[in-house]
């Protein structure tokens, strides 16, 4: 090995050691009396099959949590060391019964969700691969839906067919997390002006905002700021279609007055809207 990529490596390999040392602590940790009793606030992550780009499938390992204070989904006793100002970071240590070569050999991403109770939701996301040093291999989360959040995942091989993943976030400051910002549209109650174009935005699988009062003649732009596809099916108005791939958009003049609605035929129970057009 030459004296580079030694020094290269080296890092790592501290850094590798320094995790199995805190793995270790951590499940001593679990059953401490200090322990917080409550778990707060955090964000359920997951191995899924398929990429983020791609669309992601089924969940293939569930991991832990990820939130402040939490190892291995367990509230740990917490002291604040260091600066005061220092950035902090929303953590998860979860051991799966997979083998290493199992979950880089195959099409996997790392998701983590807004919460449980916003779970269609995407935060943060990376696909599982890169260069792997030894038993380690670390990749990053992208930011999604304008969260704020990002971060890195770390998969360790155990050596006994399970593997140790990390997941490690920071929400950038000033961001509310959440879904992705609309484009101002009308206050409700007063009808946009004919002619003129309204924005929806599409994220977390809903659209936003769900209802409209224009005037005939205006024009909806729907917007996809989500990770997968969606669609405009216009039920009152002859079941028209309108496919929206992740980052796109697409418009509708509405011209007759009355109450317009649509959904997402994909999701059509989850994603649903209103127009209600009236003379202009």
């Amino acid at each position: 090995m030459s004296m580079s990529r030694r020094w290269r490596f080296f890092p790592l390999v501290a850094l590798a050691a320094a995790f199995l040392l805190v793995t270790g602590l951590m499940i001593g940790f679990g059953n401490s009396t200090r322990a917080q009793e409550e778990e707060e606030a955090s964000h359920p992550a997951h191995i899924h099959d398929g990429t983020c780009g791609d669309g992601l499938g089924a969940v293939v390992y569930p991991l832990a949590n990820v939130g402040a204070g939490l190892m291995m989904g367990t509230p740990q006793p917490e002291s604040m060391v260091g600066a005061a100002d220092a950035i902090p970071a929303d953590t998860s240590i979860t051991v799966v019964q997979a083998a290493f070569a199992d979950i880089t050999g195959g099409v996997y991403a790392v998701n983590v969700h807004e919460s449980d109770e916003n779970i269609g939701n995407y935060i943060a996301c990376g696909n599982v691969g890169g260069e792997a040093y030894g038993p380690d291999l670390a990749f990053g989360l992208a930011e999604l839906n304008d969260s704020g959040y990002s971060g890195i995942a770390w998969l360790h091989d155990n050596g006994d067919g399970t593997t140790t993943v990390a997941v490690f976030l920071t929400e950038s400051e000033g961001a509310e997390g959440g879904e992705a910002p609309a484009e101002e549209s009308p206050e409700e109650g007063a009808a946009a002006p004919s002619g003129e174009e309204v924005a929806v935005n599409i994220a977390g699988f809903a659209f936003d905002p769900p209802s409209l009062d224009i005037a005939a003649g205006t024009t909806v732009t729907w917007t996809n700021n989500d990770n997968f596809t969606h669609n405009v099916r216009l039920i009152d108005d002859g079941g028209d279609v309108l496919d929206l791939p992740p980052g796109e958009s697409v418009s509708f003049t509405f011209t007759e007055p009355g109450e317009h609605r649509y959904d997402c035929s994909f999701h059509p129970n989850d994603m649903t809207g209103v127009v209600v057009v009236t003379e202009s």
